[in-house]
C-alpha cells in the first residue's frame, strides 16, 4: 500500500512539473528592450520551430539609435573604442548561446557585455511572451 501511495505522489509531481513547462507556437517573434540608464536599446528576432527556439538574431543600438557595430565607440578615443568593441564582440555571442541553451535564463553573461546581456534577456523574454501557447 505504501509503494502505491509513493508511486501516486511521484506520478502527481511529475505531471505537475510537466505542466509547468512553457510551450511556444512556431513562428517568428520580435522583442525589444531599452536601458533607461544609458538610453541604449536592443531588438531580437526569435524563430520558434517545433516548439523550441530555432534561431535568434539581435541588433543593439546606442543612445542615438545607431547600430552598435564595428564603428561603435570610434569617436570616443582609442581606449574607449577598444572597450566598446569588446562589448560588441561579446554581445554577438548571445544569439547562438540562446539557441544552444533553449532558455534565456540559461544564457550566461559574457565578460565585457553584461549590460547587453541583461538587455538581451529582456528582449528575448518579450519576444517569447508573444510565442507562448
Amino acid at each position: 500500500m505504501k509503494k502505491i501511495f509513493t508511486y501516486l505522489i511521484v506520478l502527481g509531481l511529475v505531471s505537475l512539473l510537466a505542466s509547468c513547462g512553457v510551450s511556444y507556437k512556431d513562428g517568428t517573434y520580435t522583442g525589444f528592450s531599452e536601458d533607461e540608464e544609458n538610453g541604449s536599446s536592443m531588438e531580437v528576432e526569435i524563430t520558434i520551430k517545433d516548439g523550441e527556439i530555432y534561431a535568434c538574431t539581435m541588433v543593439a543600438y546606442d543612445d542615438q539609435g545607431n547600430v552598435k557595430d564595428e564603428n561603435y565607440g570610434k569617436s570616443a578615443g582609442d581606449a574607449l573604442y577598444k572597450k566598446a568593441q569588446r562589448a560588441v564582440k561579446g554581445m554577438a555571442e548571445y544569439p547562438n548561446m540562446l539557441v544552444e541553451a533553449g532558455n534565456p535564463n540559461d544564457v550566461d553573461a559574457v565578460a565585457g557585455a553584461t549590460v547587453s546581456g541583461k538587455q538581451f534577456k529582456l528582449a528575448v523574454k518579450n519576444a517569447l511572451e508573444q510565442a507562448e501557447e
